[in-house]
């Protein structure tokens, strides 16, 4: 008979939300002359929902004991919320399956909302399933796919909606008459370097919601039942079980598996973590679409035959602006690795090398290098089309000067007395005034036909 398996899943997916501030400004403030609104100061950032309650952000900031964690203010939710599930379990097969086929309940629902249009959704489920079916649902996908999919749902049934709503009363409720910590969020409806999401589609894109990243954190007794194969194979670890056993942890591309006495502090460390390491490469996977769309626009007007001046200024302008808070969200980023303590620290620098974190930035800065270049090229094709516009303006004006120089010589030699010195004007007497006219247009010619073969 196959024993009973009962294991605690954590789920973490960053999902795109309307929420963007001025980063910079608010990076720079003060509590002083800005309060936090991820500490509570504010009014609720999304609109009355039944399903939502809200909540203060759970752990302090700043340095005080290895429990806290000093981050800047850009890896610090603007607001958290509980999510009520009750009704979109009646709505979701995925959901259900969890919560009757596998005998199972959802623990924790969260959301935590962040700048740069990412959310973070929590899902906590706890499932209780015999050996054999946590074989094969751990084998053929399905328990990844389901957990999946059930955070889609709570996305699509819940949250979307409510975003949503959120654009539609963004005026009304920040508008400019609001207080000042409220100006520093963006217009969701008038984003510069976010613009690739929009809330305007009746139902919520599959895109919106990125990836679910999935944890289970067992006691060693746990480990050493026929279940800890079972999860070696889950998170793909490539050792034996005893080396995974030794190592105590494996992060693998989508699955983490952890081994702890204490299960529960545990789970808090891996949260908040995941938490920063997930929010932070959601931003580089946004970036990437955004770069590729920019150096594709970019490639676009170098092969137009023809640009407008406001359309390749503010495509430049929009790509710079892009550029730059890259690279501020990076520093910022590194700000808040330096300032992770104990045991988070590890998790973080252990999840960055597992998802090639580093080598996500390093490409993201290479092709903001390629974005770049590409544009000094615009600009300097730019600068060579006015050069010649100038230097056809400066050859018409030597031009008529030279006919014009012409015809005075052949005035003057007309109207001054003989001094019978013979001399240039005596060259002009003899010659006609059409004369003057086409030897001037005909030196003009050679001079053209010289700059033109000395260009080339």
């Amino acid at each position: 008979m196959n024993n009973i398996t009962t294991l605690r899943i954590a789920t973490l997916s960053p999902i795109r939300s309307p929420i963007s501030a001025n980063s910079e400004q608010r990076a720079a403030s003060t509590p002083e002359h800005l309060p936090d609104t991820s500490q509570g100061a504010n009014q609720h950032l999304l609109p009355p929902s039944e399903a939502l309650s809200r909540i203060d952000w759970p752990w302090a900031n700043g340095y005080g004991t290895l429990a806290h964690d000093s981050l800047p203010k850009f890896f610090l939710p603007f607001d958290c919320y509980n999510i009520d599930t009750t009704d979109c379990v009646a709505h979701s097969s995925n959901l259900r399956r969890l919560v009757e086929d596998w005998r199972g309940e959802i623990e924790t629902c969260q959301l935590f909302l962040y700048d740069d249009t990412v959310a973070l959704l929590r899902l906590d489920v706890v499932i209780s399933v015999d050996d054999a079916i946590l074989d094969e649902l751990t084998a053929s996908g399905s328990l990844d796919k389901t957990l999946s999919d059930g955070a889609g749902d709570i996305h699509k049934t819940l949250l979307y909606p409510i975003f949503q709503t959120y654009c539609k009363e963004f005026d009304r409720r920040f508008g400019k008459s609001r207080s000042a910590p409220d100006q520093l969020l963006r217009n969701p409806n008038k984003l510069t370097v976010f613009k690739d999401i929009h809330f305007k589609e009746p139902t919520a894109p599959e895109s919106h919601v990125l990836w679910t990243g999935r944890s289970i954190i067992i006691k060693p007794e746990e480990f050493d039942s026929p279940t800890g194969d079972t999860l070696r194979q889950w998170v793909s670890f490539p050792g034996t079980i005893d080396d995974l056993r030794q190592k105590r942890h494996h992060v693998g591309s989508g699955n983490v598996l952890v081994i702890s006495e204490d299960a529960e502090a545990s789970r808090d460390d891996w949260f908040r973590g995941l938490s920063l390491c997930q929010y932070y490469n959601a931003i580089l996977a946004i970036y990437s679409r955004i770069l590729k769309s920019s150096y594709s626009q970019l490639t676009d007007l170098l092969g137009a035959q023809r640009t407008r001046n406001g359309e390749l200024n503010r495509l430049m302008a929009d790509i710079t602006q892009s550029l730059d808070h890259l690279e501020f969200s990076r520093l910022e980023f590194n700000e808040a690795r330096v300032g992770v303590q104990g045991d988070r620290a590890a998790i973080v620098n252990d999840s960055c090398a597992a998802w090639k974190l580093d080598g996500l930035i390093q490409s993201a800065l290479e092709r903001t290098d390629l974005i770049r270049s590409r544009i000094a090229r615009l600009l300097a094709a730019r600068k060579s089309r006015v050069d010649k516009t100038v230097e056809l303006i400066l050859a018409g004006i030597g031009g008529v000067a030279l006919v014009e120089l012409f015809i005075s010589l052949t005035t003057a030699s007309r109207s001054l007395p003989k001094d019978d010195f013979p001399g240039l004007l005596d060259v002009f007497l003899w010659m006609p005034p059409n004369g003057a006219i086409a030897l001037s247009s005909l030196l003009l010619m050679v001079i053209f036909i010289y700059i033109y073969i000395a260009k080339r």
